[in-house]
């Protein structure tokens, strides 16, 4: 009994690690979390008043799958409102591919993220020119702008 009884608990031990290796493989094997590439920072006046205060945005990009998710994360740069458009020209160097895309959203306050998601541009090196227009009352506007050259996947 005693050798019936080790050998099922080799056995037990030997599926469990087996399992375990299993269970495991998964989490060993998946691919990483995607992690935003910053790449650059525009400043740019409020538009409103003297054109004195000042404001900027951040913007960063994640790559895969032959697509690219852009965000800017705009520091308004006072609590009253006014509109942002965020655009981006690409151009897929190793393709020849190219296109634009943009979104606008009313912004006031440090924390603003506009979002351009899923730019299907194939994988290759890409030249970006990033910018963002402001409109304030009237006849105020401001912009920013910035051209970097980043690699999709």
């Amino acid at each position: 009994m005693k050798s019936r009884t080790l050998s099922g608990l080799s056995v037990i031990a030997a599926i469990s690690g087996i399992t375990a290796t299993m269970v495991g493989a998964p989490a060993a094997f998946a691919a990483p979390p995607a992690s935003s590439d910053k790449l650059c920072t525009m400043s740019y006046p409020v538009p409103a008043g003297d054109f004195t205060t000042p404001a900027s945005s951040d913007v960063f990009a994640i790559s895969s799958n032959g697509t690219l998710d852009l965000k800017l994360q705009t520091n308004a740069g006072t609590d009253n409102a006014y509109e942002q458009k965020f655009s981006v020209v690409w151009a897929n160097i190793d393709t020849g591919k190219s296109g634009v895309a943009d979104t606008s959203a009313v912004v006031k306050g440090p924390e603003n993220v506009l979002s351009i998601p899923a730019v299907e541009t194939k994988p290759g090196r890409l030249a970006l020119t990033l910018s963002v227009f402001n409109h304030g009352e009237g006849q105020n506007y401001t912009n920013g702008e910035c051209s970097v050259e980043f690699q999709a996947q």
